[in-house]
């Protein structure tokens, strides 16, 4: 979930990272000789540059198998995701996509700039680039700003026939029905605990401050139709994990589609908000459905900190009594907090560690107040000059890159590592997991892998290695 930003060198070229196009030499575009089919590489890069060593990682990122599914079947696509399989300049290909968040930009410019050296003509989109496409064109070739399924056919049209254009953009929000299956069949299976990962919503009412999703996903609602969500997970095989920003933000709907998952007899994860509390056939439902645990912002145990950042499903809600319920409905509760708030002092780590632990959270994410480009926060604290650091690869939710309004920037890093520390010792880890809820072995897993990337480990560093892994490339051949 957070992992340690960083950067590859091109062709191990000792260079440091700048926001200013690259004076590199342009070569010749490659022919395709004898070939009728081109070859699309879609790259999602990493935030670390520390490459795969075998083992396992959580989920493949969704946007690789969406787009795969969202290209003609004329032309063959390959699928590489830096977390598990580090980019090799020297792959044949005709094309390249990349799609990359904030924390990845400055590796994607890297990949991008590689390839466009050797004459390859490189699509960017993503987050990122959606909200920064001035400083993405001068490491790509044309980039999508927005959705890209209402576009994508076009792009790849225009690659065909070499008018490449230098910007799509679609700011409007794509119609969700008929969404053609995400290409799974393009992953390294092997080398994560499921691919099944799920969309059957997007969009974020809330538009709280530090988020970007409202910006990028719009502030209403959309649905895919239940029965193409229900078609698409008959497919899969195992547990599911849906990344629906909230899934239940629109409780009618949810209900819905809960009914629908019973007969299915599967288990999932997903993303909600504590507003589920208040509604007991939901939860029910939830639980019914399969539900095991549930990724929840509750961001702050300050009522103004809530206000101020518009957590509206938290704001006047007894979060205590909240999180007891939705436990004895069946379901865990993957607590993340944002510190360095404006209403924050130096005591919230400690507070904060403490209610995770009194409430027996199965896990916690404990996140660096980040200004990502994009969202309110980062508009206010550039308007108060309290951005301090500019450099995309630290924007990892770890790294204190703005002034703290009641603390020193060294105060927030240190209060939020001995956050972990408390929250992860093994002392808090046994008496968090030996509850009435039982579970017991698949609740320590989730906290030793937190434990571990807390620690600066990944979740592949423990978990037994693939005995068929790739020899590493050399330096002069990966990016």
């Amino acid at each position: 979930m957070m992992l340690v930003a960083g950067l590859r060198h091109i062709l191990a070229l000792k260079a440091g990272y700048n926001t200013q196009a690259p004076s590199l030499p342009r070569k010749v575009g490659p022919k395709r000789m004898h070939r009728d089919r081109p070859r699309l590489l879609i790259i999602s890069p990493s935030w670390s540059q520390n490459s795969w060593n075998g083992g396992k990682v959580l989920a493949p990122p969704l946007s690789l198998p969406l787009l795969a599914g969202l290209t003609p079947s004329d032309v063959d696509v390959r699928l590489i995701d830096e977390n598990v399989e580090q980019t090799d300049i020297n792959t044949p290909a005709d094309w390249v996509a990349i799609s990359c968040m904030t924390a990845s930009a400055p590796r994607a410019y890297e990949i991008a700039d590689a390839f466009r050296w050797r004459g390859i003509p490189v699509v960017m989109g993503g987050i990122h680039p959606t909200v920064m496409p001035h400083e993405a064109s001068d490491h790509a070739d044309a980039v999508v700003a927005g959705e890209a399924e209402p576009i994508w056919h076009e792009v790849i049209a225009d690659l065909a026939a070499n008018r490449l254009k230098p910007r799509y953009e679609n700011y409007g929000l794509a119609n969700l029905e008929g969404m053609p299956l995400p290409r799974r069949d393009l992953l390294r299976a092997e080398r994560y605990l499921t691919t099944n990962v799920v969309q059957t919503a997007r969009g974020c009412p809330n538009g709280c401050s530090f988020c970007s999703v409202s910006a990028i996903s719009g502030r209403r609602y959309r649905f895919r139709p239940i029965p193409e969500v229900i078609e698409e997970i008959k497919t899969l095989r195992g547990w599911v994990g849906v990344v629906d920003d909230n899934i239940v933000g629109h409780s009618r709907r949810a209900k819905e589609l809960f009914e629908a998952l019973i007969p299915l007899k599967i288990r999932w994860v997903g993303q909600g908000d504590l507003s589920m509390a208040k509604d007991p056939e939901l939860m029910a439902l939830a639980a019914r459905s399969g539900c095991q645990a549930m990724f929840m912002g509750l961001e702050s145990l300050s009522p103004e900190n809530l206000r101020a950042t518009s957590k509206r499903p938290n704001v006047g809600l007894d979060m205590s009594e909240a999180i007891n319920k939705i436990h004895k409905a069946g379901i865990e509760i993957i607590g993340s907090f944002v510190l360095g708030l404006d209403g924050d002092h130096k005591d919230v780590f400690k507070k904060t560690a403490a209610f995770a632990k009194a409430h027996k959270l199965v896990a916690a994410q404990f996140s660096v107040l980040t200004p990502y480009p994009g969202t309110v926060i980062r508009q206010q604290l550039e308007d108060e000059g309290r951005i301090t650091d500019q450099d995309w690869s630290h924007y990892t939710m770890s790294n204190v890159v703005m002034t703290p309004r009641h603390m020193t920037a060294q105060e927030l890093n240190d209060g939020q590592k001995a956050t972990y520390r408390d929250f992860y010792s093994m002392q808090s880890i046994l008496r968090r997991n030996i509850t009435l809820r039982g579970k017991f072995l698949s609740r320590l897993l989730v906290n030793i892998s937190y434990r571990h990337i807390g620690r600066g480990r990944r979740i592949h560093s423990w978990l037994p290695k693939h005995r068929n892994a790739a020899t590493p490339q050399k330096a002069a051949d990966t990016v």
